[in-house]
């Protein structure tokens, strides 16, 4: 019996050894792994790196069908209005951010920013190529902060036509301290100073500012109208539908009802056009069913 018990020791004592030997392995294991994530620095308290894509290209959709029209680079210029220059847009968020004197984006991506040169700054706008009637679709919608205005107001988004004998705007949104007015010029083919307009006055809700609230702004041509639409802090100051006179050659001549397309941004209404305006967009959004 005691030769039992005697032999049963050695073997209680090895399995006793073996488990010990076991836990002091992995306790070693679990230290070198926490000590390798402490020298990698991948410890739960690490900050996550945010690899999100910029949204930049849900904001502002350009396409082929959209061109920056600037009278920036004049060199040579001895009094203004100057020569006007266009730069595509298509791919331009691609390599580098627009960094140009008229056209930049601010550091933060909030704003894109258009800015009319002081004595050379007759007009900075987002402009349409192709052409077409208003019976065909097009449209630009736009959030914009208008950091100036100069004293005669200025137009921040029009319906201009170049077909046939027509070199004028047909319709004309105009900005000024302290309203926004509609301009409906009455013949295509005469001078400014001979033709008639229907203007139209729009004052701001309770004497809105337009440099505290962004104004939201939807112009749109489509079935044989010109549509407006303006909104500041969720208040609607502008939902006009406007038609062009039937007995006129906007409607009668066809190279001239053919040649309609869009713009928005600065153009500057000054006597001179010399004053400085910057204006910081927040989304622009082109699309049309006009072809080049």
């Amino acid at each position: 019996m005691n030769f039992n018990k005697i032999s049963l020791r050695p073997l209680q004592r090895m399995l006793a050894f073996g488990l010990l030997a076991f836990v002091l392995i992995a306790c070693s294991s679990e230290n070198t792994t926490a000590d390798t994530d402490d020298e990698q620095g991948t410890t739960d308290d690490d900050p996550i790196i945010d690899d999100e894509p910029s949204d930049l290209e849900e904001r502002f959709v350009f396409g082929n069908n959209l061109v920056i029209e600037h009278s920036w680079d004049t060199s040579g210029c001895d009094s203004p209005p100057c020569s006007t220059n266009q730069d595509n847009l298509n791919a331009v968020f691609d390599d580098t951010l627009p960094n140009q004197p008229y056209f930049y984006m601010e550091d933060d991506e909030e704003e894109l920013n258009l800015v009319c040169q002081l004595e050379k700054g007759r007009r900075v706008e987002f402009k349409q190529i192709s052409e077409g009637p208003l019976t065909s679709y097009a449209k630009m919608e736009f959030e914009g902060v208008y950091y100036n205005i100069p004293d005669g107001g200025m137009t921040i988004a029009q319906v201009h036509n170049r077909g046939g004998s027509s070199n004028k705007p047909f319709f004309r949104l105009e900005l000024h301290d302290d309203k926004l007015e509609t301009v409906i010029r009455k013949d295509p083919e005469v001078s400014s100073s001979a033709t008639t307009f229907s203007k139209i006055d729009f004052p701001f809700v309770n004497n809105g500012a337009y440099t505290q609230f962004p104004l939201n702004v939807t112009l749109e041509k489509n079935n044989g109208v010109v549509s407006i639409m303006v909104m500041q802090d969720d208040v609607v100051l502008i939902n006009e539908d406007f038609e062009a006179d039937p007995t006129t050659n906007w409607v009668n001549d066809s190279g001239i009802s053919n040649g309609y397309y869009l713009k928005a941004g600065l153009y500057n209404a000054a006597t001179t056009h010399t004053e400085n305006l910057t204006l910081g967009y927040t989304t622009f959004k082109f699309e049309t069913d006009d072809h080049n």
